[in-house]
């Protein structure tokens, strides 16, 4: 009786034709698999900014972009305002807003307030909402005596000057006052959204709420001013998402001198994933307000508009576009983008 098979050659042609479609289907899947993400981090910033205008319709204005403690040290940034309105009330009414350094979860009062408490309450708390699924950060970190949550998404506070918009005079200062090395070399400008102590409005937003970035999305590594070169360093914030600033004043109250470093704000340098390094003027895990946009998403960047859109920004944008999008007021029509 004959028996029937299959030979040695016939089995390893199949298993080739089956590793060819396997190769072929890869992309496929891995595309698919990052458009979600894609989508899901585009949601996230939706969320963001429906959370942004239920504050505002409750106060009559935005959230500042930070606020200090009123016997003086750092207090809370933007992000903790708007907890009530992405599901996390809960978290929010147990932080405290008095004694010094609330918005600094290792330093505070012992009695139960400042940041000592609320670095206990924040401590190992994940809000997906602040996270780019597609982002290789390591976003729970430890932001001095808790493990918090360190967002992807900064408050947009201004632009430099590039090309020919120029900011007015008042608008601009240095930053920071810390940590010597390069924090010196970090430039504030004060033509966006946000900023210390300041809640704007959407009146503010004379140029439309549709040319006006909010919130913008720095979710990737930069590299180290160090060797190897291709070894890469975390720049989306040591503190945290609890910490502002420990600024008394309005910016515009003391321009042209060094301000205070702005934790969960981002003032636009750079175009988007500009190859920057920790060095890079403005760069740093402490006291980089000069971080670029920058995300694993191939092409550009997330950034959330005043009216609450979502719109994908090209890393080859014309930086005088991207700085005017990032100004409320500077009255220059803007084309697309």
């Amino acid at each position: 009786m004959r028996r029937r098979g299959f030979t040695l050659i016939e089995l390893l042609v199949v298993i080739a034709i089956i590793a060819v479609l396997i190769a072929l289907l890869l992309p496929a899947v891995q595309q698919a698999r990052e458009a979600a993400r894609r989508s899901q981090c585009k949601n996230n910033l939706k969320q963001v900014g429906l959370a942004m205008h239920n504050y505002h319709d409750t106060y009559n204005g935005f959230p500042p972009g930070n606020v200090a403690s009123g016997v003086g040290g750092w207090g809370p940034s933007w992000w903790i305002f708007v907890l009530p309105y992405i599901d996390q009330a809960p978290v929010f009414n147990k932080l405290v807003f008095t004694g010094s350094h609330p918005g600094w979860s290792c330093c505070g009062d012992p009695a139960g307030v400042g940041g000592t408490a609320n670095g206990a309450v924040m401590n190992g708390v994940r809000f997906n909402v602040t996270i780019c699924p597609s982002s290789s950060l390591t976003d729970m970190r430890d932001s001095g005596g808790a493990i918090t949550e360190h967002p992807h998404y900064f408050g947009i506070i201004g632009a430099t000057n590039q090309g020919n918009f120029v900011n007015p005079a008042g608008r601009i200062a240095n930053c920071c006052g810390c940590c010597g090395g390069s924090a010196g070399s970090g430039i504030i400008a004060a033509g966006g959204m946000f900023g210390p102590l300041d809640s704007k409005k959407m009146r503010d937003i004379t140029d439309g709420s549709s040319n006006t970035i909010l919130v913008g999305e720095s979710s990737n590594f930069v590299f180290t001013s160090t060797t190897p070169a291709s070894k890469t360093a975390d720049v989306n914030g040591v503190h945290g998402m609890l910490m502002g600033s420990p600024n008394l004043t309005r910016f515009e109250a003391a321009p042209g001198g060094t301000f205070e470093r702005q934790f969960n704000l981002l003032c636009v340098r750079y175009a988007p994933n500009f190859p920057a390094n920790d060095s890079t003027a403005g760069v740093n895990d402490n006291f980089g307000i000069n971080k670029p946009l920058n995300s694993n998403h191939v092409g550009g960047v997330h950034v959330l508009l005043g009216d609450g859109a979502v719109r994908f920004i090209s890393d080859n944008i014309f930086m005088q576009t991207l700085a005017q999008l990032c100004t409320r007021d500077d009255g220059i029509p803007i084309g697309e983008f």
